[in-house]
């Protein structure tokens, strides 16, 4: 069984402190399990650098590489095992056409103050509609979502346009840091799978991902603020939930918790 590493794992005086080993190490304390993954990844991947760079260096480099491999599959390992072992909750189907299907209507009953952290695989962010729909899905899961901390976004970049790609992108996760919520957001062209994993165990997977609606015809049609009176194309919804990544923590940590929750809530 590998162990956790410490804060103090990082305290030597030979190897300059990682700001990321650190966080990771903290998000671990405070049960932010799925950021804790990333940054360790993080890490490894500027360890690897530092060890090519420095020579010197690279024997202390590969032992601190090593340790956080291990943490980092240690905890990989356990988010895949409680998603092997997760039921389905509900099973939705969207007709062509359909109306009153709002990302709030469909599975805000899962948005609540145990999510702490919101993992999305959407592979389609290119158009400013696909721009409009995550910005939207953003709005509905800050809301709902009192101690949300986290926010990973995974999606192909844009081939065509990718300075814009980015552009839109930095400039909700600026938003979100005001709101004490970060988010980071990768590239992987080879991106398929549609889904959002929330910290509390629920895995909501869409055919369509977040645009399942028909385009406006019209900045002037009813759907433009409120996204139930828009149209939908023919999609299934299944919604599953398996054990939390992390365990929920205790009341007094809870409370420690309560004067960071993102500035967004109406709290």
């Amino acid at each position: 069984m590998t162990t956790s590493p410490s804060l103090a794992d990082v305290d030597d005086g030979e190897l300059p402190k990682l700001e990321a080993i650190i966080s990771a190490l903290k998000c671990e304390q405070t049960g932010h399990i799925m950021e804790a993954i990333l940054l360790y990844e993080e890490s490894i991947f500027k360890l690897s650098q530092m060890a090519d760079a420095e020579p010197s260096r690279r024997q202390l480099c590969l032992k601190y590489l090593k340790m956080y491999e291990a943490r980092a599959k240690q905890l990989r390992d356990q988010v895949k095992g409680h998603l092997h072992t997760s039921r389905m909750l509900d099973h939705i189907t969207i007709e062509q056409g359909a109306r009153g299907r709002s990302y709030q209507r469909l599975f805000g009953a899962y948005l609540d103050d145990s999510v702490r952290e919101a993992h999305l695989n959407e592979p389609h962010l290119t158009e400013p509609p696909h721009f409009r729909n995550l910005l939207n899905f953003l709005e509905v899961l800050v809301k709902n979502c009192r101690y949300l901390k986290y926010i990973r976004l995974t999606t192909r970049p844009d081939a065509a346009a990718p300075t814009n790609q980015l552009q839109m992108l930095q400039q909700m996760k600026s938003d979100l840091a005001g709101g004490n919520i970060q988010m980071n957001f990768q590239m992987d062209d080879s991106l398929h799978d549609r889904k959002i994993v929330l910290s509390s165990g629920v895995v909501i997977k869409i055919g369509r991902g977040l645009h399942y609606f028909e385009p406006m015809e019209s900045s002037y049609n009813l759907g433009l603020c409120d996204f139930d009176f828009r149209k939908c194309l023919a999609t299934e919804v299944d919604i599953w939930k398996c054990r939390p990544f992390a365990r929920r923590l205790k009341d007094p940590q809870e409370d420690e918790d309560r004067p960071e929750a993102h500035a967004y809530s109406s709290d």
